[in-house]
């Protein structure tokens, strides 16, 4: 049977840069000890396990894989959506996606597929030409930049990549998301990251054309971090703002 916590140790450790020397100061405990957890020549405890998973910031998911895999009972729910006890964290996010109107919000999980949308959001899908995938990700890399109507595709892919990256490395990532983030680097050219640094504005924006009009938009992001359930705890709401006048008054005048 393969060492399968001391896997998770080593693994976020070092994806956090610590050392087993830092990581046992930290922790009061001696390098030795995180070397034989690592080893799988020392059992942790439960009570070491979760002190781990507070110091490292692991995900919820990690923690519970971490505690399983020593034998402990998992610590985190993962519920099914329709569970009543998860009925008032999907009533906010339905709330709060409605009160965003005009203007669009999506919800996504891990992976990026779209769990919720307001009727904006689901409008803009359906004109840019993404609804025939439910993952965003999955989305863009089947787009064609040249005829995409995402006026700055490269630059929106490369900063999709870069969330991408960031999320996997802070959060872990799914065998399926990391795959779409190896397909997505394929789409974009190496030296692509200099377009981040050449074209830089104060506010990475989205551009899309819509007919006659083009639109141009920013996104604030909540996440769910007081959730205890694994999967909800996961989920973020995109909230879409006007990055400029015309966005703003095509949204405000469709009110009307």
């Amino acid at each position: 049977m393969s060492n399968k916590f001391g896997n998770i140790l080593r693994q976020w450790r070092k994806q956090r840069r610590y050392s087993q020397l830092q990581l046992a100061v930290d922790l009061g405990v001696s390098s030795k000890h995180i070397s034989f957890l690592e080893t799988g020549r020392s059992t942790p405890s439960r009570e070491m396990i979760l002190k781990i998973g507070t110091f490292l910031f692991l995900p919820k998911r990690e923690v519970n894989q971490g505690l399983y895999s020593a034998g402990f009972a998992p610590v985190y729910s993962e519920l099914d959506t329709s569970h009543k006890d998860l009925k008032p964290v999907f009533s906010a996010i339905e709330q709060m996606i409605e009160n965003h109107m005009p203007y669009p919000a999506i919800v996504l999980n891990q992976n990026w597929d779209v769990v919720n949308a307001n009727d904006a959001a689901k409008s803009l899908l359906f004109e840019v030409g993404f609804t025939e995938s439910t993952n965003l990700v999955e989305a863009i890399i089947n787009d064609d930049p040249v005829h995409s109507k995402i006026i700055n595709w490269h630059e929106s892919a490369l900063a999709l990549l870069i969330r991408l990256r960031y999320e996997i490395s802070m959060m872990g990532g799914s065998e399926y998301l990391e795959s779409l983030e190896k397909q997505l680097s394929k789409c974009l050219a190496p030296d692509d990251d200099l377009l981040m640094v050449s074209n830089q504005n104060v506010i990475q924006s989205t551009q899309i054309r819509l007919d006659d009009v083009e639109l141009s938009f920013f996104s604030m992001i909540a996440q769910l971090g007081t959730v205890q359930d694994v999967t909800v705890s996961e989920y973020r709401v995109e909230l879409m703002f006007p990055s400029d006048d015309l966005t703003k008054n095509y949204y405000e005048n469709s009110k009307n």
